[in-house]
């Protein structure tokens, strides 16, 4: 059994829990459990193998309880409790629970009150029905929008897979592929190869001096649970965990071109062409025809020739030749999404995109002080041996119970540990901070005396999420302005493909941000990814900057960084504005407590 599919069932034994109203420090277990299975580094059966069921315990939220469990689901295929409780829920009632923005009691509530048999079902019955008639579960006008929403972005994202749920995947077919002989080059193309946040399928192409015999390795992987298709340049086949994975076998002296279109973004490729067209060209994923005679300077183009007779085609071996040919420089793959990269390469103006290499800390990272399952000492030594210069330990406050949030007491005695922690372990500074909940109010989770004590205070939104936008953006902005709060963190709150973002006017957040001089996060964790690219564009025109964290709760999650840099570089950010670039002296020089 695959991590998505243990995760699945984990989610669903906490959902129908809770339509069972069972204690919510259990259905929170089976929530976490859930989460950290599905976005685990390494393969839950393979762990299992290897060290039992102490090594699933060493899984982020996995106590002895859940370990069980998954060892049961590890032997059986099947667990005998899960399908007990399964069976005693309607079915539409625990169908609905997967709506974005519907909890399991309320998910109960709908069930009782309209019998829908199914999301389709209820999505027809709050189309017809009157707010007045179900006022018996507390449903207005507006919470019924808010549902039919929800359903659309569940429509939206069906099927779809998170970035880094799909990139590991693809990484190691593809360099499978790559160890063979006969394979000259093999990419990820698509909307993966754009990293962008969710895709659909997983596209490779290559080029091959033996099409036949790369397909027949291809399809022979031990990774497939069905093979769709199979021909002798193509196959599609379905992965283990539930994804389709198809690869095309392409002629190398046209591989450039075929690179480029296969990569996208649509809206790239059509915006391109019809500049092509506008100059004599005609670009498609066979190469570069030239559509009229032409008499273009050298050092603007690529080619050979000053001149140029009509219906020439150039083939293209490289994405670099496709886009130099035309007069402009490469684009990275993440700014191929129509959103000005074409003007900019033409003008040479495109962004020296910030890389992974250029990170130096983590500023946001949770310990087995509150919901994360790592110590102090854990995290800063993983951190030191990624070559970070610093750290910060930012667990939750008080008012996130279900993460066993800490007061202001235990935040001083958290304080003393870091440092000691510190001293001992020597190459790495460990920054104390907290992420500290922002109130319904606006006001903070922890008093500002507290706060002073920190070295770093991240502020965030973890609950009253269906406020208006009037109130919530009154309720970021009041926590922006508070001279303690040095970060806001994820800031839509969205969780992708599970809930929407917050109703929020984030052009007045940016620019309180930026007058406050607070950073905003691009969170890396697998399900935020937040700010999304086209939010980062927009925060850079109010003088934003930026930080990229993991939100860390285990060693294993530190290593997600590189979804924070993808996402930084399709929001068009440089070195220069990421905060987590900086050497520590720096970076304590530029801070601004």
């Amino acid at each position: 059994m695959e991590n998505a599919e243990i995760a699945k069932v984990l989610r669903e034994m906490g959902d129908i829990l809770e339509i069972k109203g069972a204690d919510s420090f259990k259905i929170r277990a089976f929530q976490n459990a859930a989460r950290s299975i599905e976005f685990a580094a390494e393969e839950v059966f393979s762990l299992y193998q290897k060290e039992g069921l102490k090594g699933l315990m060493k899984i982020p939220g996995i106590g002895q309880g859940i370990a069980e469990r998954v060892e049961e689901l590890l032997k059986k295929g099947k667990l005998a409790e899960f399908e007990q409780l399964k069976g005693k829920i309607p079915k539409g009632e625990l169908e609905i629970t997967t709506i974005p923005g519907i909890g399991p009691k309320l998910a109960k509530r709908l069930y009782q009150k309209l019998k829908t048999k199914s999301i389709d079902d209820l999505e027809k019955k709050l189309q017809k029905i009157s707010p007045d008639k179900l006022s018996g579960i507390h449903l207005k006008e507006k919470s019924i929008a808010k549902i039919l929403k929800g359903i659309a972005v569940l429509r939206k994202v069906s099927g779809r897979k998170v970035l880094p749920f799909a990139e590991p995947i693809a990484r190691e077919i593809v360099e499978k592929l790559k160890s063979r002989p006969e394979v000259r080059k093999a990419d990820v193309v698509g909307s993966l190869r754009r990293w962008k946040e969710t895709v659909g399928d997983i596209d490779i192409i290559a080029a091959s001096k033996k099409p036949r015999e790369t397909i027949e390795f291809f399809v022979k992987l031990p990774f497939w649970s069905e093979i769709l298709a199979k021909g002798d340049t193509k196959a599609t086949v379905v992965h283990q965990e539930g994804i389709q994975v198809d690869l095309e076998i392409l002629p190398r002296q046209k591989y450039g071109s075929l690179l480029q279109h296969f990569t996208g973004s649509k809206e790239h490729n059509v915006a391109l062409r019809i500049w092509a067209e506008k100059r004599g060209f005609s670009v498609s994923e066979h190469g570069i025809k030239i559509t009229q005679n032409l008499k273009l300077k050298s050092q603007n183009y690529n080619l050979k020739l000053k001149t140029f007779k009509k219906e020439k085609l150039i083939l293209c071996s490289t994405e670099e030749e496709v886009y130099k040919t035309l007069g402009m420089d490469w684009i990275p793959p993440e700014l191929r999404e129509n959103q000005g990269e074409i003007e900019a390469a033409l003008k040479h103006n495109l962004p020296n995109l910030i890389q992974q290499k250029d990170i130096k800390g983590d500023l946001q990272m949770h310990t087995n002080w509150t919901d994360g399952k790592s110590t102090i000492e854990e995290m800063a030594k993983e951190a030191k041996k990624m070559g970070y210069q610093y750290i910060a330990i930012t667990d939750h406050s008080k008012g996130l119970s279900i993460a066993h949030g800490l007061d202001g007491k235990k935040i001083l005695k958290q304080i003393e540990e870091i440092r000691k922690a510190e001293k001992k372990i020597g190459g790495i500074k460990i920054l104390a901070g907290t992420e500290v909940n922002i109130n319904a109010d606006g006001s903070l989770d922890h008093l500002d005396k507290t706060l002073e004590k920190l070295d770093v205070v991240i502020a965030a939104v973890h609950s009253s999420l269906e406020q208006s936008r009037e109130k919530m953006t009154k309720r970021v902005l009041s926590a922006l302005r508070n001279p303690n709060v040095d970060i806001l963190a994820h800031p839509s709150a969205r969780l992708l493909g599970r809930r929407d973002e917050i109703e929020i006017d984030l052009e007045a957040v940016f620019r309180e941000a930026a007058k406050n001089k607070v950073i905003l996060e691009i969170n890396a964790f697998p399900d935020r990814l937040d700010l999304k690219d086209v939010y980062i564009m927009e925060a850079q025109k109010f003088g934003c900057k930026f930080i990229i964290n993991t939100d860390s709760h285990h060693t294993s999650h530190l290593k997600l960084m590189r979804y924070g840099v993808a996402q930084a570089r399709r929001g068009w950010l440089e070195k220069k504005d990421v905060l987590n670039t900086l050497g520590l002296n720096e970076l304590l020089k530029r801070w601004k407590r």
